[in-house]
């Protein structure tokens, strides 16, 4: 909400017990959080900071809107592939095993998008298990670029995805 991150400014509950193992490793990773940062970071409480924040929530809002809507007229991505999107900034699809195949995972997916229709969205094997094949059958998709970048982002992605549909069926059945 404060679009802080990297800041390394925060807290953390933690049961009792382990309180002072924390301390020593945070200890050793840094000293303190820079004086700027916590000078900054003390204007995200004035009130018209916060209101300057719920616009900023409100665009994350409608491209979020806007992505999920163009995903339910997207032929093969069933509605129940899609992660419900209930915070952050990004909606996580899973491809289903029908529109992947070897060689032509989510990996390959993004990497074409990019290149063909400047489009970049993540493929999901930074964020599954390495030893699961989950990471290469899922991919994300951020609504912190704006409303007008999630629009046509997903326009150019509904025109990419026939031709990705065609890639696979192509290699699947040689």
């Amino acid at each position: 909400f404060y679009e802080v991150s990297g800041w390394r400014l925060g807290w953390i509950i933690v049961p009792e017990n382990l309180i002072d193992p924390i301390n020593s490793l945070q200890q050793n990773m840094f000293i303190n959080a820079p004086t700027i940062s916590q000078t900054a970071a003390m204007k995200c409480w004035d009130d018209e900071t916060i209101v300057e924040l719920e616009k900023h929530v409100a665009k994350y809002r409608a491209s979020r809107s806007i992505i999920l809507e163009r995903l339910k007229d997207i032929a093969k991505i069933k509605e129940e592939n899609i992660a419900p999107a209930d915070g952050g900034f990004y909606i996580y699809i899973d491809l289903g095993e029908e529109n992947v195949s070897p060689r032509l995972g989510s990996i390959a997916m993004c990497k074409a998008l990019l290149e063909e229709k400047y489009v970049a969205f993540t493929p999901g094997n930074d964020f599954e298990d390495p030893s699961s094949s989950l990471g290469d059958r899922r991919f994300r998709i951020s609504y912190a670029g704006g409303i007008e970048t999630s629009k046509i982002a997903m326009e150019r992605f509904t025109q990419f995805w026939p031709t990705w549909l065609e890639r696979v069926k192509a290699s699947q059945s040689s």
